[in-house]
C-alpha cells in the first residue's frame, strides 16, 4: 500500500500543477486542445503513435491546420497547415529554434545535444554549418557497402525464418554511421551488447521515454543524476573517439570520414572553430538523426514490400534492369534507379521517421486565420499530419508510389517535409537516401520479403512511440 502512495502522491501533484499553470489565454480558446489526459490516455493504452493522434483529432488538424497542447510549461502549437509550414521553414529569423540549454535547462537531452547545427540558429548555425556542410558533399560510397554486403552476410544464415527486422536495421545502421561519420566501428552487427552499443542505447531509452517526457521525470534529483552518469559515459565514449581521430590526422592516416572532414574544415582559417565539446555535440545529433530515423525508414520500408507485392516486384525489375551484375550501384545508379526512389519516397511520406520538427520559438504575433499565437509560443511542425492531409494529398493512406513521378513536385507546395525544408534542411538526407538504396538493391536481388503470419501488422502498420512501430516480423526466402 505505501508503495503506490507515492507515485499516487505525485500524480496527484503534477495534475493539480497541469490545471493551475495550463490556463489557456481567451485568443486560443478556439485552438483544439490535446489535454494534458489525453497523452496519458495515449501512454497507458500503448497508443502514443503519431497515426493515433493524427487520427483521433483529424478533424481539427484538417479543418484549422493547427492544435495547441501545454507541455514544458509552455504552449505548444502543432502546425499542418502548409503555408504556415514554408513560412516556418523560410522565415528562419521569425521563427528560430529553440534553445535547449534554456528550454529544457540541466536535462540529460540538453547535455547529451548541447549547441548543434540541428539545434542552433542564426551566426551560431552559420558557424556550425560551416565547418559541417562539407562532410557531407561526397560521401564515401565504400564504407557503406562494406557494411551492407556484412549485414547481408548474417542473413545468408537464415531463410524462411522469421527475422524481427527492426533490430537488425538498428544494429545496421548504427554501424554504418560509425564507420561514414566517426571512422569507427561499433560492430553491433556482431556483437549488440558491447560497450559502445549499451552505452547508447541507454542514453536513447533516457530521451525516448514518453513517461518521463510527459511527466518530466528529471525533476527529481535522484533520476536526473542517474540519467546524466548515462549521458557522460556515451559523451566519454566520443570524446575518446575525437581524441583518437586527432591522432590519426597527425599521424598522417586517413579514412575520408566526415568527422575527419570536420576536422579539416575546422583546421580551415576562414571558419570559426568549433570546441571539442561541439563537436562531441554534432556527434550525438547525427547519431540521433542518422541512426535512428534511417533504422526506421528502412524498417518502415520493408514491411511495405512486405505488404505490396506488386510493388516489391517492380522494385525488383528495376534493380536487375539497372545494375545488371554489380551487386552494388555506382554514383551513376543511383540517380537510374527511378522506381526506386519513387519507393522510397511514398515510404517517407507514409511513415516519415522524423514524424515532428525541432520546435520553433514565435519572436512575433502570428495572425493565422481566426488565430492570433502570440510571440513567445512555440511551433511544432506536424509532418505526419502533413503527409497524411487529404488537402494535399489524394488517398493519402494508401500506397501509391506513382505520385512520385514528378520529381520535385510535391515540395513546391510544401506537402512532403521528410528532410524539412528550405536552408535548414537535413544534411543528412542524401547519406539517408544511398543507405536505403543500397539495402533495397541487395536484398531484392536476393530475396522474395513477405510479412510473417500473424504479423500484428498484417491489417497496417502499427506505430508505439511516435514514429516508432512495434517489432516487424520479416520472412526473407531466396530467390530461386
Amino acid at each position: 500500500m505505501i508503495f503506490w502512495a507515492f507515485p499516487a502522491i505525485v500524480i496527484i501533484l503534477l495534475i493539480v500543477h497541469y490545471k493551475i499553470n495550463s490556463k489557456v489565454p481567451d485568443g486560443l480558446k478556439n485552438i483544439h486542445t490535446i489535454t494534458f489526459f489525453d497523452i496519458f490516455l495515449g501512454i497507458i493504452t500503448k497508443q502514443v503513435g503519431h497515426d493515433k493522434l493524427y487520427t483521433n483529432f483529424k478533424k481539427y488538424f484538417e479543418k484549422d491546420g493547427v492544435v495547441k497542447r501545454h507541455q514544458f510549461g509552455r504552449w505548444i502549437f502543432m502546425i499542418t497547415d502548409p503555408v504556415i509550414a514554408k513560412n516556418i521553414l523560410l522565415q528562419t529569423d521569425v521563427y528560430p529554434k529553440v534553445k535547449m540549454e534554456e528550454f529544457l535547462p540541466n536535462s540529460s537531452f540538453a547535455e547529451y545535444l548541447g549547441t548543434n547545427v540541428a539545434f542552433s540558429s542564426g551566426d551560431v548555425w552559420k558557424r556550425h554549418r560551416r565547418v559541417c556542410n562539407p562532410a557531407f558533399k561526397t560521401l564515401p560510397l565504400h564504407l557503406f557497402s562494406e557494411t551492407a554486403l556484412k549485414m547481408m552476410d548474417i542473413l545468408e544464415t537464415i531463410d524462411k525464418t522469421p527475422i524481427e527486422i527492426k533490430s537488425l536495421m538498428q544494429r545496421f545502421t548504427l554501424d554504418v554511421l560509425g564507420k561514414v561519420a566517426f571512422g569507427f566501428d561499433f560492430n553491433n552487427l556482431d556483437n549488440p551488447d558491447n560497450v559502445y552499443v549499451k552505452a547508447y542505447n541507454d542514453v536513447q531509452k533516457i530521451i525516448m521515454d514518453p513517461i518521463s517526457i510527459l511527466f518530466r521525470t528529471e525533476r527529481i534529483p535522484v533520476i536526473r543524476q542517474q540519467n546524466l552518469k548515462k549521458v557522460d559515459k556515451l559523451s566519454n565514449l566520443f570524446k575518446e573517439i575525437i581524441k583518437e581521430k586527432h591522432k590519426a590526422l597527425a599521424a598522417g592516416k586517413s579514412r575520408g570520414d566526415l568527422l575527419e572532414l570536420m576536422l579539416n574544415a575546422n583546421e580551415n582559417q576562414d571558419n570559426q572553430m568549433l570546441s571539442d565539446t561541439e563537436l562531441r555535440h554534432n556527434m550525438a545529433v547525427f547519431m540521433l538523426a542518422g541512426h535512428d530515423t534511417t533504422s526506421n525508414a528502412l524498417s518502415t520500408l520493408l514491411y511495405v514490400l512486405s505488404t505490396h507485392k506488386d510493388v516489391q516486384e517492380n522494385a525488383r525489375e528495376e534493380v536487375l534492369r539497372v545494375l545488371g551484375d554489380n551487386l552494388i550501384p555506382s554514383t551513376e545508379q543511383h540517380k537510374s534507379l527511378k522506381y526506386l526512389n519513387m519507393v522510397i519516397y511514398e515510404n517517407l511520406r507514409m511513415y516519415p521517421p522524423a514524424s515532428t520538427l525541432i520546435f520553433r520559438e514565435l519572436t512575433e504575433d502570428l495572425k493565422f486565420k481566426d488565430f492570433v499565437i502570440p510571440a513567445g509560443s512555440l511551433l511544432e511542425l506536424f509532418i505526419y499530419g502533413i503527409h497524411h492531409s487529404s488537402k494535399l494529398w489524394d488517398k493519402p493512406e494508401e500506397f501509391l508510389p506513382e505520385r512520385f513521378e514528378k520529381e520535385n513536385a510535391n515540395s513546391e507546395n510544401y506537402s512532403w517535409l521528410a528532410f524539412g525544408g528550405g536552408s535548414r534542411m537535413c544534411l543528412g538526407n542524401n547519406f539517408s537516401l544511398i543507405e536505403q538504396r543500397m539495402v533495397l538493391c541487395l536484398l531484392l536481388r536476393k530475396y522474395e520479403i513477405s510479412l510473417a503470419p500473424n504479423s500484428i501488422h498484417k491489417d497496417g502498420l502499427k506505430l508505439k512511440f511516435q514514429a516508432v512501430s512495434h517489432p516487424i516480423e520479416l520472412i526473407f526466402k531466396r530467390r530461386d
